[in-house]
């Protein structure tokens, strides 16, 4: 597993539960390898901190998101329990398959104001799926910025 290092690359399929996604964009990119240092770019450039990109690729990132919460105890399990009556479950299905693909799940730490920004930047590297979580709703983004659904 990756970790923040200096050559300003993003957390890729951080170790710690992420219990809420709250305060977050996701999105997919098809091709990790082009797709995730040209996005990292923008965003650091569109003044989006390192530490609050993360990558979830590939079978690993399916096991580092933990979408019963059995790698994380009983707690973990406990909130993918509650979240799977609350939050959509069409979406976690969309991104392990992604993820099973070798596709990848980037997740930006946001504020309600950068969201656009975030989800433009996205969508011009090819991301589709993306999603807000705010603070007590979450919303599609879309498939791309220039074709929301």
């Amino acid at each position: 597993m990756n970790t923040l290092n200096t050559s300003q690359e993003p957390i890729t399929n951080p170790e710690e539960f992420r219990s809420s996604p709250r305060g977050h964009v996701y999105g997919i990119v098809d091709d990790p390898a082009q797709d995730i240092p040209a996005v990292t770019a923008d965003l650091l450039a569109a003044q989006i901190p390192l530490d609050g990109i993360h990558v979830y690729c590939c079978t690993e990132g399916v096991k580092a998101l933990d979408p019963t919460g059995a790698e994380h105890g009983l707690r973990a399990r406990i909130v993918r329990l509650v979240q799977s009556i609350t939050y959509t479950n069409e979406y976690r299905t969309v991104v392990e398959s992604a993820l099973e693909k070798g596709h990848a799940l980037v997740g930006v730490a946001v504020d309600e104001e950068h969201v656009a920004k975030v989800a433009t930047i996205l969508g011009a590297h090819g991301g589709h799926d993306m999603m807000y979580y705010g603070r007590l709703a979450w919303r599609h983004l879309g498939s791309s910025p220039k074709n929301p659904e």
